[in-house]
């Protein structure tokens, strides 16, 4: 993405802010549009978001499953995707998994911005 798609902005603080039914849907339709490496990344956000949705309303098989997948897709992500910290999104969701699987109730996995700036 060159210019941030106000969609796509909206998504990841919708995300940040654990509303995560709502980031999936926004990013959805901006993930229609897109084709190539591009769509693939926004794939990757929305199961991440699905997955944490999943976890939300207790559904761990969903949860896993859904973000095994969300995952495999990011990992293949340029690291700086969407302007997104893209290693360090993987690595919150890999330890929110981990510590989800302990019996601990870890703190919501974010997504950070590259620049480290706030977009609203």
């Amino acid at each position: 993405m060159d210019a941030p798609d106000p969609r796509w902005t909206r998504g990841v603080d919708l995300f940040n802010r654990e509303e995560f039914f709502e980031a999936h849907e926004v990013v959805e339709d901006l993930w229609n549009e897109r084709d190539g490496p591009e769509k693939e990344f926004l794939k990757g956000f929305i199961q991440a978001a699905v997955a944490l949705e999943h976890k939300r309303r207790g559904n761990r098989n969903g949860f896993l499953s859904v973000l095994e997948t969300a995952e495999r897709y990011l990992r293949r992500a340029d690291p700086g995707a969407g302007g997104l910290d893209v290693t360090a999104l993987v690595a919150d969701l890999e330890e929110f998994r981990e510590r989800e699987a302990r019996g601990e109730t870890p703190a919501w996995p974010r997504a950070a911005w590259r620049d480290g700036k706030e977009r609203r």
